[in-house]
């Protein structure tokens, strides 16, 4: 064997398909809970940095969209949902609300001593997700 011949097999190997295991089945498309994807979009929202109140007023990253970067227009999509949920969580008694906080890291602490966290986080998880159904911005991600 040539010098030249080692080399070759040795650099490029020959790529070869793994065997097909029968009987296993190929795990299906499963849709993203919408629940979780508005809360991403709604701790977002709040930790978004809008302390630039200058002459103009606050500026929001939604504010100026650059119309051919796809990145940043979803970006802003995403802060204006965060917004709606926003509303809808302040909607909620302080409570659900501390609990709602408190679950994406937004609050700290739990305040409420004669309260269990995890029952109320529950029946605020309930509460949200029947409003965050009903409201005409919010609807289409759980269809």
């Amino acid at each position: 064997m040539t010098m030249t011949a080692t080399l070759g097999t040795i650099f490029s190997p020959q790529l070869r398909r793994a065997p097909r295991e029968q009987g296993v089945a190929q795990p299906a498309f499963q849709k993203p809970d919408p629940y979780a994807q508005l809360m991403a979009c709604w701790s977002d929202y709040m930790r978004v940095d809008d302390r630039d109140l200058g002459s103009r007023g606050m500026k929001l990253a939604s504010d100026a969209v650059d119309e051919r970067d796809v990145h940043a227009q979803q970006r802003a999509a995403d802060l204006k949902l965060g917004e709606v949920v926003n509303a809808m969580v302040d909607s909620l008694c302080i409570q659900h609300r501390w609990a709602i906080y408190k679950s994406q890291g937004i609050a700290s602490a739990w305040r409420f001593q004669n309260a269990r966290y995890e029952d109320v986080l529950t029946d605020a998880r309930d509460e949200l997700e029947k409003k965050l159904r009903n409201n005409v911005a919010t609807r289409l991600q759980f269809s």
